[in-house]
């Protein structure tokens, strides 16, 4: 027994070693560098060394071309890197802003001229403009836009609509649909890891948390529509592919503040709401509903131990005060009061031309389900009803508060070997936040209280 004891557990050593062993596939948390390397004459170049270094961290990669010239690094942290191709009888080529975007290949054409190696020339670069070197539709929303782009909270939906072919349900709540299919098929990720809600089959959040991640964090994310690696998997829909910030050599941070109010905003004609007047009268008015955001946070990073190990940390704070509107779902039936004598020629359970009214039907219902024997009692507790309906209506106090802790930690292992270290808290008490669609009657402010807290 206690050798099959001890055998189990080396077999569990050896399998978590074996899960620890590089893989040399491109990853849906990273980029690659790729191409293929000529002279001016269009002819490929072997055995050309291709150096890449992060202009982040300083991190190096080497390789050569092969046969055909073609060469490839993967596993790069989206970011910008120098590039630099030598090869003997040929002068030295070098790119010092190639951007790598998560999830694709950044494609380079390298021509070297005939010279000495010493000789450099320098060339500059950008992400490209199309993607031809996949069959995937895909669309990278980068540091610019999240920056730029005023939205009411930072949920992937906010951004991701901006691609073709992805649009944003009908429901209110936010959820994406690609290519018309449901929006319950899609798969949402942070750094690799699932950020789905399980339950529902939906991103997480939704009717509850404005969102789940700091607006600090985010380096970029890639909006996936169709046509997709398997490595993103789970999806019959989209895939909704997004990458965190890391630190570098040098420090850097960043605070932010957004305010909005909706008192600051235009009226909506068609936002009314029903009560009545002292005269007994329904009236409607126009209403605009509260609704005020605030949303401030920041992040900083720097080195630990410069060209190794490097931090981040951003912190994030959502308040969020919307009040409920409950409203009579048919106020002009609700508010027309019976009177307390029926009118001339009608009575209770007439029919023909002494059928009483349909309010005035109901109070006779009243009366005989209360065994009063007058129609006036009846007419009153139906008033009396109302009455005390109206204490419920009206709106009800409604907040919702979150608190976004990131702390990040990036270990240069070696020049092909990077670990991440992350955590990510997001705790969010919200007393009445459930988010509906459409208004709701409240039965009063004490309602049930929630408190939603998601780790990733």
């Amino acid at each position: 027994m206690k050798i099959n004891n001890l055998m189990r557990h080396v077999w569990i050593a050896v399998l978590c070693c074996a899960a620890c062993l590089p893989v040399h596939a491109q990853s849906a948390t990273d980029g690659a560098i790729g191409g293929t390397v000529e002279d001016i004459t269009s002819m490929t170049v072997p055995n050309a060394t291709i150096t890449i270094r992060s202009n982040t961290t300083n991190a190096e990669q080497t390789t050569t071309s092969d046969a055909a010239g073609f060469f490839r690094l993967v596993h790069l942290p989206a970011s910008t890197y120098t590039v630099r191709i030598s090869a003997a009888g040929f002068q030295t080529y070098e790119s010092k802003e190639v951007i790598v975007q998560v999830g694709l290949l950044t494609e380079l054409s390298p021509k070297l001229a005939v010279g000495s190696n010493t000789t450099v020339i320098e060339v500059t670069s950008e992400a490209p403009a199309l993607n031809t070197v996949s069959p995937d539709f895909a669309n990278v929303i980068p540091q610019r836009i999240l920056q730029d782009l005023p939205v009411s909270n930072y949920r992937w939906s906010a951004y991701a609509a901006l691609t073709p072919g992805v649009i944003v349900d009908s429901s209110g709540f936010g959820l994406l649909s690609f290519r018309g299919q449901s929006t319950l098929m899609n798969n949402v990720t942070i750094d690799g890891a699932d950020d789905n809600q399980a339950y529902f089959s939906e991103e997480r959040g939704r009717t509850r948390a404005g969102y789940s991640t700091a607006k600090s964090s985010i380096q970029e994310f890639q909006v996936n529509t169709s046509n997709y690696s398997t490595e993103f998997g789970r999806a019959a829909g989209g895939v909704v592919n997004s990458v965190t910030k890391s630190g570098g050599n040098q420090f850097h941070g960043d605070l932010y503040f957004f305010d909005r109010d909706a008192n600051w905003g235009a009226s909506n004609p068609f936002a009314k709401i029903s009560s009545v007047n002292s005269a007994g009268q329904v009236v409607s008015t126009n209403v605009k509903p509260t609704d005020k955001r605030k949303q401030y946070g920041g992040a900083i990073s720097g080195p630990i131990w410069k060209d190794k190990i490097f931090f981040f940390f951003a912190g994030d704070r959502f308040d969020h005060n919307f009040p409920a509107v409950a409203v009579a779902v048919q106020p002009i039936n609700l508010y027309t009061l019976p009177d307390t004598v029926l009118p001339a020629g009608k009575v209770c359970n007439g029919t023909g031309a002494a059928a009483p009214s349909a309010i005035d039907a109901a109070a006779c219902t009243l009366q005989t389900r209360l065994n009063r024997p007058t129609y006036t009692v009846a007419a009153q507790n139906y008033i009396d009803g109302v009455s005390g309906l109206n204490t419920m209506l009206g709106t009800v106090p409604r907040t919702g508060t979150q608190t976004i802790f990131f702390p990040k930690i990036d270990w240069q292992v070696n020049a092909r070997n990077h670990a991440s270290f992350e955590f990510n808290r997001c705790v969010g008490p919200r007393p009445q936040a459930f988010r509906r669609a459409s208004p709701a009657p409240t039965a009063s402010a004490a309602s049930a209280t929630t408190m939603s807290v998601s780790r990733s």
